[in-house]
């Protein structure tokens, strides 16, 4: 019949069968698989995004666009909003201060932020009208180096470069030139 050496192994194969295939499954520890989507697709898209911007307790501004999409290149995130922008700015006294449209922008992760296209900005006495526009988190300044037309009730000031503090109450323009109506 069978051997002894002929049992054993059979009992000794069994019994490592039975060991091996009675550990528990080890989880997978695995994240997000985004490579294949390359650094031209966005990690995210949003339509008709309307975005409120809290600092500290109260609101900093309130952000509308018809396009977002959130881009990752070298562990740095951008944010593009475009069809039409819209960002409305709030004081601390919770009053909207000034209001900023454009065809498009960018978001940076320091909050820094570029418009581009048609853009406006408007405070209560103030028109700004040009094509590009950087705003400076840190600083809380409006710069640009195209060409812009500042309108005020009896003055429209036209020049070429621009910075500014986000309510529009103290501007520079650069290369400038103008009308008054005193």
């Amino acid at each position: 019949m069978f051997s002894l050496r002929y049992i054993l192994g059979a009992f000794w194969l069994t019994l490592l069968l039975c060991c091996i295939s009675c550990t528990e499954p080890q989880p997978e520890k695995r994240a997000a698989d985004t490579s294949f989507l390359g650094e031209e697709q966005p990690l995210q898209e949003s339509w008709n995004v309307n975005m409120t911007i809290f600092k500290e307790d109260r609101i900093h501004a309130v952000i509308t666009a018809g396009h977002f999409a959130e881009y990752k290149k070298n562990d740095i995130i951008t944010r593009q909003l475009d069809k039409g922008l819209k960002i409305t700015f709030f004081d601390s006294s919770g009053t909207s201060s000034s209001t900023l449209t454009a065809d498009k922008g960018t978001v940076y992760n320091n909050n820094d932020m570029e418009a581009f296209d048609n853009v406006v900005i408007t405070s209560e006495s103030t028109v700004i009208r040009t094509d590009y526009i950087k705003r400076f988190a840190d600083k809380k300044k409006l710069w640009s180096d195209k060409y812009v037309v500042i309108q005020k009730q009896n003055e429209i000031i036209r020049g070429y470069g621009f910075e500014s503090d986000e309510s529009l109450k103290n501007y520079t323009i650069f290369k400038a030139s103008g009308e008054s109506n005193f």
